[in-house]
């Protein structure tokens, strides 16, 4: 039998074994750009500093520098400036404004009273909820202003506004999924790539056995 008429070569197996290792190369690459700066990611977009807390009945200039989901979030525990505010765990009632100093437009404030998202620090010096919810098309700096409903002007309570903690949480886990994903279809892609090739390889060349023994 002629070897040289074997065809395709043995070396195709090769190949065949190359390309899971290139499934491999891929799902390491995307686990190595997001997964070694999660905890950086985590620790910038669920940042406590990224709050400013206003002081109601009150109001205060913020700057959002991107559009996206922002929160109101109702410290009933909290310290401004070196005094310390404790409030009923129960949201008063509200009214709140944001209002664009550029444009002089004014946001949706949405009620969205959550009870069970909340944050604190560790020594529970500072614990809120959310109360509120606002979604910033256009990046700029804005007036937040809230009140009691029915007007009263004591006592004083804190609000901080800033990211939506929730949603901020949901995007990471989001693209944490995506990453984990894309890894998994390429893994599993390159795996039966590989199989159809080395099946259809194996086929051809016992084909091409036949044909050699026969001639």
């Amino acid at each position: 039998m002629d070897k040289q008429r074997i065809r395709p070569s043995g070396w195709t197996y090769a190949l065949a074994a190359l390309i899971p290792v290139l499934g491999c190369l891929i799902a390491a690459a995307a686990a190595y750009r997001w997964f070694p700066g999660l905890p950086g990611t985590l620790e910038s977009r669920m940042n406590m500093d990224a709050l400013t807390q206003v002081v109601v009945p009150g109001s205060e200039d913020i700057t959002f520098a991107e559009s996206g989901a922002y929160a109101v979030y109702y410290e009933y525990r909290s310290v401004v400036d070196g005094t310390v505010y404790a409030s009923s765990e129960t949201p008063p009632v509200l009214a709140c404004t944001l209002t664009s100093k550029t444009t002089g437009a004014d946001v949706g404030v949405a009620p969205d009273y959550v009870k069970t998202n909340t944050y604190s620090t560790k020594d529970r010096e500072r614990v809120g909820v959310l109360i509120r919810s606002i979604t910033i098309d256009e990046p700029g700096a804005y007036t937040f202003a809230c009140r009691y409903a029915d007007g009263r002007s004591q006592p004083e309570i804190v609000l901080a506004v800033g990211p939506n903690f929730m949603w901020e949480f949901l995007g990471i886990a989001a693209r944490s999924g995506v990453t984990l994903a894309a890894g998994g279809v390429a893994l599993f892609g390159s795996g039966l790539v590989a199989i159809v090739i080395a099946v259809v390889v194996a086929v051809k060349r016992h084909r091409s056995k036949q044909v050699a023994v026969g001639g």
